[in-house]
């Protein structure tokens, strides 16, 4: 697309923001398909998280998803929470400066 500079996914000449690459096969679905799946996360594709019983997509080079212990962790010493945003810490440490009008819980 015009000026976008992300590599083409594929035969397609777009990236995949732009429609290039493979496509969720969910009816009306327009998202990318995750990984060697025929659907986007949403959908049920992709890695998944192998903690028993759980559905959700796992993050990153990780088996689990943020609730089960995927993905980065809060930088705070004995912090186990899920960084918020582009941060290196959870919500608690961040502060309502951040994300005005959310509710922060008490850190213990």
């Amino acid at each position: 697309a015009d000026g976008c500079n992300k590599s083409a996914e594929g035969s397609i000449e777009y990236c995949k923001a732009h429609g290039g690459g493979k496509r969720c096969q969910a009816d009306g679905c327009t998202k990318s398909a995750q990984g060697s799946t025929e659907y986007c996360a949403a959908h049920g594709g992709g890695k998944r998280c192998q903690a028993d019983g759980c559905t959700k997509s796992a993050i990153g080079s990780t088996e689990y998803c943020a609730a089960h212990g995927g993905g980065k962790r809060c930088q705070a010493d004995g912090c186990t929470k899920s960084p918020i945003g582009s941060t290196q810490y959870c919500m608690v440490r961040v502060g309502a400066q951040a994300l005005p009008g959310r509710r922060l819980h008490q850190s213990s």
